[in-house]
């Protein structure tokens, strides 16, 4: 069940690149999507909060303020910032390097060691979503490639710190998913209020962009948050993030229904390659959890 939430995350996770690219060109700037985004994900979470009846703890508020600033107001703006440089495929090629950060990390923080079989499922994963993304325009030569991707590798990583750091916070038995998911939105929110107002940017926000902003907030941002923190009760971080590259296949797919793109034998070789990263490491996780 919980693998089946994390899948379905990276489905909802799948229109990021496209909502972004389309918010740039509508004239919207990186913070102004950003905290519209957030604004819309706090809403929503504040008002399941409150009609769930739960409760405020400050404890649980600090930290998850500092976890939603972490991912959402240094990575996820990072992530925006190299978008503006690089084509969508491509930057999410060189944002999957997540696995590699993950599993690096983990071995930091916990007593989990990486094996063969771990190291090969990062490997397959990561070597399927650049194959996947061969022939793309994005790898043609471009003289902001290097930037963009720098930014894009640092996003990555960041994003990397997140998860990890979530991790064995949402294991403990108080630790309730919807709560979270509303803690990391109201911190991630306040961030991007502060800073559009510092700006001025707050006063040159057009009506055309709430609907990117509302779609980036519930289906990029509060659905998957939330269905990552229920998985991760269960799955270790190191199994998610070979997950999570399932969005390219899905965002792909969508493309090729909505946008009529033409898939070809590197992309379904690298699909192939990407799904059966997280079976390998599922059957590793099933195998030692037996013995």
């Amino acid at each position: 069940m919980h693998y089946l939430l994390a899948v379905l995350s990276a489905f909802s996770s799948s229109v990021t690149s496209v909502l972004g690219k389309y918010s740039f060109n509508i004239g919207a700037t990186v913070s102004q999507i950003l905290f519209l985004r957030f604004l819309f994900s706090f809403i929503i979470s504040g008002m399941i909060f409150i009609f769930a009846g739960y409760k405020f703890h400050l404890k649980k508020f600090i930290l998850f303020s500092i976890l939603g600033i972490v991912n959402y107001g240094i990575a996820a703006y990072a992530f925006f910032i190299g978008l503006q440089y690089l084509n969508p495929a491509y930057a999410t090629v060189i944002y999957f390097t997540n696995p590699i950060f993950v599993s690096i990390l983990q071995t930091k923080t916990t007593k989990r060691k990486i094996n063969i079989v771990n190291a090969s499922a990062v490997a397959i994963s990561f070597v399927g979503v650049i194959i996947a993304n061969l022939g793309e325009r994005a790898l043609i030569e471009n003289p902001n490639i290097i930037f963009g991707t720098l930014i894009i590798l640092f996003s990555s990583f960041v994003n990397a710190l997140f998860i990890v750091s979530v991790s064995e916070q949402i294991k403990e038995e108080n630790s309730n998913p919807f709560e979270n998911a509303f803690y990391t939105f109201t911190g991630a929110f306040i961030y991007y209020l502060l800073f559009v107002i510092r700006n001025n940017e707050i006063y040159t926000l057009n009506n055309k962009f709430l609907l990117a902003g509302f779609i980036l907030a519930v289906l990029a941002t509060f659905v998957p948050l939330t269905l990552n923190f229920i998985a991760l009760k269960r799955l270790q971080s190191h199994t998610l993030s070979l997950l999570m590259p399932l969005e390219l296949v899905f965002a792909s797919i969508l493309s090729a229904i909505f946008f009529h793109e033409p898939f070809n034998a590197l992309k379904i070789l690298g699909f192939i390659m990407v799904g059966l990263a997280p079976i390998i490491d599922i059957s590793n996780v099933e195998s030692q959890s037996i013995t």
